[in-house]
């Protein structure tokens, strides 16, 4: 299937649960009936595959206690039959209007005039191989260790370092439930042409990432109080939303993983310094042996190459890291030496620039 390119890079929504809307004839449509000794639910569900609609009447001899309602779409399906793009706020009220046509036609009347916003799910997809950003996302997954989960895919590889690959990753404000937050924020990473290949047999021209934001009922009304708003309906605003979505990563994408860099480099410091001190005593105890004209244990032989251990010993992330770590610790006299080895051998790790696109794609906009 062919990716329009146009409708990437664009920060929308995805997924919207909305509720406190009327069915004006529910006491004419058939529906389902529990009682209690507290209570009668009398509850229709209808789901297709455009619209997952709940709405139930609770009485008690026959005094109307309260109502529950929620109708759940993705504006896109609607639109396109599947969900690559995101849509803009006219693009679901669109929707919305034929969900409205739809159910009518079932003998539904649905009233959205005073409908809320319970949950909304706001997004961004853009042209990078996900597994290009592995490394990227388990910075980000490490800086968040407390609320992160990853979603592996295994594959038939030898290679460690490609056993598993990363295929979502889940940043969530509530760990008890990773994947649906309904009342604080969820952040989401996935492989999208991964996702709509295994799940819906849709196979893309391209690969794409998605970034999402679950924004759940009591934080996305905290959000748009912000801007004077309230979670109705009618309030929804396309630049609201964007910046409800650059705001809520900004913490957990930019912030968090900014300072753990920092760790990062004095890592690679401290093991680099540790190696050094390990050779000299190592080296103390080859000569101590030697006069003593005993044989030197393997453990005590010399280990070439710091670099190396670096990379087996701690995370290098980025070339540039090892580069700054040479020009402020090693003296002049080999500084040449490790920068020709850098330049040999790792220049290839350049996770910074990946991370540093990566923040571009979101909040450069």
């Amino acid at each position: 299937m062919l990716v329009d390119k146009t409708r990437l890079n664009k920060i929308g929504i995805d997924r919207i649960v909305i509720n406190n809307f009327k069915i004006l004839n529910f006491d004419k449509l058939e529906k389902k009936q529990v009682t209690s000794k507290l209570e009668c639910v009398q509850k229709l569900e209808k789901k297709t595959d455009l619209y997952n609609l709940t709405y139930s009447v609770a009485t008690h001899e026959k005094e109307e206690l309260y109502i529950t309602s929620n109708l759940e779409i993705n504006p896109n399906r609607i639109r396109d039959g599947n969900n690559i793009y995101n849509s803009t706020v006219n693009e679901l009220k669109e929707a919305l209007n034929k969900i409205i046509d739809l159910l009518l036609r079932d003998g539904i009347e649905i009233d959205l005039s005073e409908a809320k916003v319970k949950t909304i799910e706001i997004n961004t997809t853009f042209r990078t191989n996900f597994v290009d950003l592995t490394e990227v996302l388990l910075l980000i997954g490490r800086a968040n260790y407390k609320n992160s989960i990853g979603i592996y895919s295994f594959n038939d590889s030898n290679t460690h370092s490609t056993i598993k690959v990363e295929r979502s990753l889940y940043i969530n404000s509530k760990m008890n439930d990773y994947k649906k937050d309904i009342t604080g924020k969820t952040i989401k990473f996935y492989d999208k042409t991964f996702e709509l290949k295994s799940n819906h047999n849709i196979f893309l021209d391209d690969n794409l990432t998605r970034v999402e934001v679950l924004a759940g009922r009591d934080f996305y009304r905290n959000q748009v109080i912000k801007y004077n708003l309230t979670n109705s309906l009618a309030d929804l605003k396309d630049d609201v939303l964007k910046d409800i979505f650059i705001n809520s990563l900004e913490n957990e994408v930019l912030t968090k993983p900014s300072k753990y860099l920092k760790v990062i480099k004095s890592n690679l410091i401290y093991e680099f310094f540790n190696f050094k001190r390990n050779e000299k005593i190592k080296r103390t105890e080859r000569e101590r042996l030697k006069k003593l004209s005993k044989e030197v244990p393997e453990n005590y032989k010399e280990t070439r190459g710091v670099l190396s251990y670096l990379d087996e010993k701690s995370w290098i992330f980025d070339y540039s890291f090892l580069q700054e770590l040479v020009l402020k610790e090693v003296d002049s006299k080999h500084k040449s030496i490790y920068y020709k080895q850098i330049e040999k051998k790792y220049l290839n790790i350049n996770n910074k620039y990946v991370y540093e696109k990566l923040l571009k794609s979101i909040f450069l906009r």
